[in-house]
């Protein structure tokens, strides 16, 4: 069988593109060595990340006529309009001349409105934009948009992967899908922050970055950075010192957090804008210890990271994912005082050394747990083909 994987999520795309990277990494190296698997890609950096890892690749490019397809799929009138014309993308022609069997998505996308002739699995991140649709990126127009994606795409779907098991329960349950029908796959760390560049020129862009806490994490209003400027706030009083780096991608709520330092007076916030690889792993490794104060969830990429890297971690008390009060310092993170709190005993190294020990154990018993699930993808998918 040949697979194709379709990576269209941006390299400067956070958590999404780690999990495309990983995703693609690890059906390389865990699904049944008679498949074939390729990595097809329309981003340039994307396909040069690709060949870095020695990664089979292919880059496409959507003509104007794609991008007009691909916008009235959307709409059934037209998605049978194009069926019965036989009018295809010439991605999907691209895909059927390079005879592939199945079409792995490790980020749903509009494209699968487009597919009339290959089956596809898709990937169920979560439900959060119905459970917080509060937030100004959770509009109505996007709101109803992937309610219309994954109604549609997960119907059609030869199987769905998701990363918890809370995941699978809500989404089956609000979109009426078989369980039979998904498998179970943890994110992993994966090992994507390699130092390649010039480490003298690294440090040097980064000299004044001392005593820091650091959030991985893009500018949306839902990864709730103001709880962390508020903490930032009532530490002035005690410790000057501390610092916080912020890095990722502006996705318009920017604005908002620079208006709260300003008014606040804040001096100790570093926005760096998006990191590559080297970047990430320099700042990963410097770092004082990692804050997590996201409302979306249930899991996320970082702490596995955070993990890796062997340092303290900040995160939610929901406990609804692998972070455990064994594993990291679990706060409101609504909450400025338990946030502030928890950096006091990191930063004075009063907090428990065991946190990082379990979170390594807890780490190898995930990259365990992911490799079960992508067999047991595997085993599906011999069971579907070979019937």
């Amino acid at each position: 069988m040949k697979i194709a994987i379709l990576l269209e999520t941006s390299y400067s795309g956070g958590g999404s593109f780690t999990h495309s990277i990983n995703a693609s990494i690890n059906i390389n190296k865990f699904l049944n060595k008679n498949n074939r698997v390729v990595i097809y890609t329309n981003i340039k950096k994307n396909f040069e990340i690709i060949k870095d890892l020695n990664l089979p690749a292919v880059l496409f490019s959507f003509s104007f006529l794609d991008k007009i397809l691909l916008k009235l799929s959307f709409f059934k009138f037209f998605r049978v309009l194009f069926h019965i014309l036989n009018i295809n993308t010439s991605l999907e022609n691209k895909l059927l001349n390079d005879k592939i069997d199945l079409i792995y998505f490790p980020v749903l996308s509009n494209t699968v409105f487009s597919l009339k002739k290959i089956s596809f699995i898709s990937t169920f991140l979560d439900l959060e934009h119905f459970r917080h649709s509060i937030f100004p990126e959770i509009n109505k127009k996007e709101f109803y948009q992937r309610e219309r994606l994954y109604f549609y795409a997960l119907k059609k779907s030869l199987l769905i992967t998701v990363s918890h098991k809370i995941i699978k329960k809500r989404m089956c349950n609000h979109y009426n899908i078989n369980y039979d029908k998904v498998v179970v796959i943890p994110y992993t760390a994966g090992s994507l922050f390699k130092s390649k560049k010039n480490l003298k020129k690294i440090r040097k862009k980064f000299i004044n970055l001392k005593n820091y806490f650091f959030y991985p994490a893009q500018i949306w209003a839902h990864k709730n950075h103001i709880s962390i400027l508020r903490a930032a706030k009532k530490l002035k009083k005690y410790q000057n010192n501390i610092s916080f780096v912020f890095s990722g991608r502006d996705r318009g709520y920017k604005h908002e957090l620079e208006k709260y330092i300003f008014k606040n007076n804040i001096k100790n916030v570093h926005f760096t804008g998006f990191l590559d690889n080297s970047e990430m792993d320099y700042i990963y490794k410097n770092c004082k210890g990692v804050i997590f104060t996201s409302l979306f969830g249930p899991d996320a990429i970082p702490p596995l990271e955070t993990w890796s890297y062997k340092k303290p971690l900040i995160y939610n008390n929901r406990n609804e994912d692998d972070v455990s009060k064994k594993t990291a310092i679990l706060v409101d993170v609504k909450n400025p005082d338990a946030i502030s709190k928890a950096i006091i005993k990191i930063y004075n190294r009063r907090y428990n050394k065991n946190y990082v020990l379990n979170g390594l154990k807890k780490l190898k018993n995930v990259e365990k747990d992911s490799q079960r699930g992508y067999l047991a993808l595997n085993k599906k998918l011999k069971l579907l083909f070979e019937n």
